[in-house]
């Protein structure tokens, strides 16, 4: 039933598509800062037991309407869960964005092209163009795993629940991402954890999708040269799987790339769609069979 949900919420994505108006987490950001500000200060409440709160109410919410819905009509829940993965994608249409950037720096229209590219990078994007470029692929690297195949595998594991629960962590982390204070850290740790299977299953795709042997190896070198191991090893893989040299260092010795570079990646993303959900077919099959 998982595979079957996540097969058909793929298509509505795809064909009917993005859901983006009617994702809108305004109503989760508000409820976190009303939360932080009534917490007492200094306290486990201002760090892991305030995000426990914050999660816990929204996911338990999820879980029992669930329930009651799956317990009430079959065919409801299954429709149930379909919405729930719909909303927790994205929230935005990643291919779309980098599309739409691609398509202005084709043009030669930098302004628009500027503009896309601080809808996705935000204001630490790179002023180099080739650097840009690379940060961009780094992007879809991470962001694939963040707006959907992290999302696809907690829904396996914990069927909305997980989907819900995978969705606003990235949320949480997003909207104090600039925040130095115990709860925001401890959003940061919860996300951590929650990502750690989801994007090594998503590296792991990215190299059977590109060049294994290349992606595995920069996954055991290069990926440690990161602060954040986890983004680290999309980024390494990734690179590697397209036969990209790895690369870290300053901004004006980036290696020219293209746009070409860019489509490439997104090419590689989409294959790497294909290879999760085969791998998910399979052992759905697998269940029924046994």
């Amino acid at each position: 039933m998982a595979f079957i949900s996540v097969l058909l919420s793929l298509f509505i994505e795809r064909f009917l598509g993005s859901m983006e108006s009617l994702r809108r987490l305004d109503w989760f950001d508000a409820l976190s800062r009303w939360l932080r500000s009534h917490l007492p200060e200094n306290t486990l409440w201002d760090g892991p037991l305030g995000v426990l709160l914050l999660m816990g109410s929204q996911v338990l919410g999820v879980t029992l309407l669930s329930y009651f819905i799956s317990g009430f009509w079959l065919p409801l829940g299954f429709v149930f869960s379909v919405f729930v993965l719909l909303y927790c994608y994205g929230p935005r249409d990643l291919e779309s964005e980098i599309e739409a950037f691609i398509d202005a720096r084709e043009r030669d229209d930098e302004e628009s092209a500027e503009w896309h590219a601080e809808s996705l990078l935000g204001d630490d994007r790179p002023g180099n163009s080739h650097a840009l470029t690379r940060s961009m692929m780094e992007h879809i690297f991470v962001e694939t795993n963040e707006r959907l195949l992290g999302v696809i595998f907690w829904f396996v594991v914990l069927g909305p629940t997980g989907a819900i629960l995978y969705r606003l962590s990235c949320q949480a982390k997003f909207s104090q991402r600039d925040d130095t204070d115990h709860f925001s850290e401890s959003v940061r740790h919860l996300h951590d954890i929650l990502a750690w299977v989801p994007a090594r299953i998503c590296a792991l795709s990215y190299a059977l999708s590109g060049s294994f042997e290349d992606a595995f190896l920069a996954w055991r070198q290069n990926s440690s040269e990161y602060a954040d191991l986890t983004r680290g090893i999309l980024i390494s893989t990734g690179f590697a799987a397209l036969q990209k040299e790895h690369w870290k260092g300053a901004e004006d010795d980036h290696p020219e790339m293209s746009t070409e570079d860019i489509r490439a990646t997104l090419t590689l993303v989409q294959r790497t769609q294909l290879v999760c959900l085969a791998i998910l077919a399979f052992f759905t099959l697998a269940g029924w069979l046994s």
